[in-house]
């Protein structure tokens, strides 16, 4: 039979038994004399009943069943048989039986004492079995009644002790019967569990655990409110708090702005959702003394305007002295003025700088379509800035008068030297409009691309400007030395009849540009004529030891290139000249190729293989003339610098159907009108490839190829058409254009 299990009493049962044991104690002890006397005599008995019922090996004691609706009451009937019973080698197990009979009274270990005298088993003066004393144990540290009640269904004895009483009553061993049976199923053998002492702990930590669980998991709304309160908190704070202030410029009478300058106060209009400031001073006038000197800065108070009163910067002021294609010379020699625009006058975050520099030629065409929108600064949140720059004689005679009237000796790149200045004013002063000094980008386009490149060669460039763009300007740069430069200028000077310093700067503007040779005109787009030589064409560029210490090719030409990242274009017919297509009413096949035929490359005998490459149409010679002049060269220019990317515009407008000159610049600008899909997804890929440019300083494509071929999207590509055919036969880069 199975011992009893203690694990299987509950809570309120293991108390009353407590109690009741405590209760037959105290009875005990006031009968103890009686108990004595028949001690022996009874004890025998009880020796005699027990191996009785132990004796029979292999035979199973059958519990006494409790009758169905019967109240199981622990500790009511029973008692603990001995205090002993966690001892090593006890033979002895704990149980209980049903008293049922009168028979079987005087043999219950718990038998009320007053009406059948039994021996003790709570004696604490009882005597240990041989059985006890050979298992040479000590007996265990009692386990207190305090313990047992703050533990219930905790097993007194060890497990070990446990395991082995369950291996000898497998044996044959039989133990007393318990009131309470149990069942002899394994069933319920693993549905009693014990709970040893020494896992008190860890019962303790796991209702803790337990208990905090439920905690979190009761108060979770609670928490979580608690969390989306404090984050609302924060979120009101840091709005709340004022971080750094948005200085903006007060908009006076609901159009006019007020910034500042190191000259001054000026005050610019509100312009289509931008602000404008137009014609504000960059450097002293170049009249007079002036004349013929590379331009001077506003560097003393008595070149500034009156400090109590705002600079009123509300118009542009006259371009610069110059000569137009139709030979209309206009202009002014006080001129050295800029416009900025911006979307708005602040101070908190400052916007890229685009210096725009536009000319048709070197001595007139200024600004061109370079003029700067207010639409787009906005739009784009850029700073546009356009300066005026000297042009023609005023701006880059190079004299031998001149080079002598000055120290150190030098003479010419006057315009450049304007364009110096005015980047220098914008490192200066471009914060008080909203612009990033350190983001400066410089723009040109035709004559100013080639300004813009030759710049872009100087030491001093980084420092001015961080990148730059050049679009369809010349490739032609300055190889002579000054000196040589002077001598060219000497037919110049007997022109005018003049041999000094003075002369040159008492003659009036018109005389000195209405008297520029034919050599130094750029000459209409059209094919190179038999008697054609570049050899004697004019360069307005010069290396003056000062601005242009090098020749521009030598430098970029070097491993470690150009000091700015240089972005350069075209379109595929840049070299469309109106007055070329005015030359015939109708262009038929017969008249172009005839027109061909008696150009440089008809005396070249190439006029059949020209033919197989290009349609024999005004579109095709148009394409042709751009190749030679304009595209192959800059094609080839730029692969002698390093890191320069390289595009061209092939996306067609208008009844001609062609890319004209200004297909980049009005689609950047957003001039351009698109008719059609193709020429839409033109405009929004132009325009991504120059605002990305401006503000992250690369185009946004690896450049895996020599060339981008910008049409509905921009493709790169290994080599442009037909340019190895014209460097080939010794047309590129030698009949380049002028500027």
């Amino acid at each position: 039979m199975s011992e009893i299990d203690e694990k299987s009493k509950s809570d309120d049962k293991k108390v009353i038994e407590m109690e009741e044991k405590e209760k037959m104690l105290n009875e005990e002890n006031k009968a103890h004399d009686v108990i004595a006397e028949v001690e022996q005599s009874v004890g025998k008995d009880g020796e005699k009943e027990t191996s009785k019922i132990i004796k029979t090996e292999g035979r199973e004691v059958q519990p006494k069943k409790i009758p169905i609706g019967g109240i199981q009451m622990p500790g009511f009937f029973t008692r603990s048989k001995s205090k002993e019973k966690c001892k090593d080698g006890d033979a002895e197990i704990e149980g209980t039986e049903l008293l049922d009979s009168k028979e079987k009274e005087s043999k219950d270990e718990q038998i009320q004492p007053t009406r059948i005298k039994l021996p003790n088993p709570f004696r604490k003066s009882k005597a240990l079995s041989e059985e006890d004393v050979s298992g040479g144990s000590e007996p265990k540290e009692k386990k207190r009644l305090l313990q047992s009640i703050r533990l219930p269904l905790v097993s007194v004895c060890p497990r070990k002790k446990r395991d082995e009483q369950k291996l000898e009553s497998r044996s044959g061993k039989a133990g007393l019967a318990s009131v309470e049976t149990l069942d002899d199923t394994e069933k319920k053998e693993e549905e009693l569990k014990s709970i040893p002492l020494d896992d008190k702990k860890n019962l303790e930590k796991q209702e803790n655990d337990q208990t905090w669980r439920q905690k979190l998991k009761a108060y979770r709304i609670v928490i979580s409110a608690l969390l989306v309160f404090i984050l609302l908190v924060i979120i009101i704070v840091a709005f709340a708090i004022p971080g750094k202030s948005r200085l903006t410029s007060v908009i006076r009478n609901g159009k006019y702005v007020q910034t500042i300058t190191s000259c001054g106060k000026v005050e610019g209009l509100l312009d289509d959702g931008a602000v404008a400031f137009r014609g504000i001073p960059y450097a002293r006038p170049p009249l007079n003394d002036l004349r013929f000197k590379p331009a001077q800065p506003l560097n003393d108070l008595a070149y500034c305007w009156n400090f109590t009163e705002p600079f009123q910067a509300y118009n542009s002021t006259n371009t610069c002295f110059q000569l137009y294609s139709n030979g209309t010379a206009v202009g002014e020699e006080d001129c050295l003025t800029l416009d900025v625009v911006t979307p708005d006058v602040r101070y908190d975050t400052p916007l890229p700088v685009i210096v725009l520099i536009g000319a048709e030629t070197l001595m007139g065409g200024s600004p061109g379509k370079m003029r700067p929108s207010a639409r787009f600064a906005r739009s784009k949140d850029v700073v546009y800035v356009r300066p005026n720059f000297r042009l023609g004689a005023l701006g880059f005679l190079a004299a031998n008068v001149l080079t002598k009237s000055v120290h150190p000796p030098t003479s010419g790149n006057y315009g450049l030297s304007d364009i110096v200045e005015a980047l220098k004013w914008v490192q200066l002063n471009i914060e008080h409009f909203g612009g990033d000094k350190n983001s400066v980008t410089l723009f040109g386009h035709r004559a100013g691309a080639t300004l813009v490149t030759a710049l872009a060669t100087t030491k001093d460039a980084k420092l001015l400007f961080k990148q730059a763009w050049a679009s369809s300007g010349s490739t032609i740069f300055p190889t002579k030395t000054l000196s040589e430069s002077e001598r060219g200028s000497s037919s110049y000077l007997e022109a005018i009849s003049c041999d000094s310093v003075n002369c040159l700067r008492e003659k009036e503007p018109e005389v000195l540009t209405n008297n520029i040779e034919d050599l130094w005109r750029k000459p209409i787009f059209d094919l190179p004529t038999p008697t054609e030589d570049p050899t004697k064409r004019h360069e307005w560029l010069v290396m003056d030891g000062n601005i242009i210490r090098d020749s521009p090719r030598v430098l970029w030409s070097r491993e470690e290139g150009i000091p700015v990242q240089l972005i350069i274009g075209t379109t595929a017919h840049a070299a469309y000249s109106e007055k070329l297509r005015l030359k015939y009413t109708d262009w038929t096949e017969e008249l172009v190729k005839k027109h061909v035929n008696e150009s440089k490359i008809g005396h070249s005998n190439l006029t059949e293989e020209v033919f197989k490459l290009y349609p024999p149409s005004f579109r095709g010679l148009v394409t042709m003339i751009s190749d030679i002049r304009i595209v192959c060269p800059l094609f080839y220019m730029t692969e002698e610098m390093p890191n320069t990317t390289f595009y061209v515009v092939s996306q067609p407008r208008g009844e001609l159907d062609i890319a004209d000159v200004d297909s980049d610049i009005d689609a950047i600008f957003g001039r351009y009108e698109p008719k059609t899909v193709a020429q839409r997804r033109y405009v929004s890929s132009i325009q991504q490839l120059f605002y990305y440019f401006i503000t992250h300083r690369k185009i946004g494509l690896e450049k895996t190829k020599r060339v981008l071929v910008v049409e509905q999207d921009a493709l790169p590509q290994d080599t442009y058409s037909h340019c190895d055919f014209w460097k080939k036969h010794d047309f590129v880069p030698k009949y380049s254009q002028l500027d």
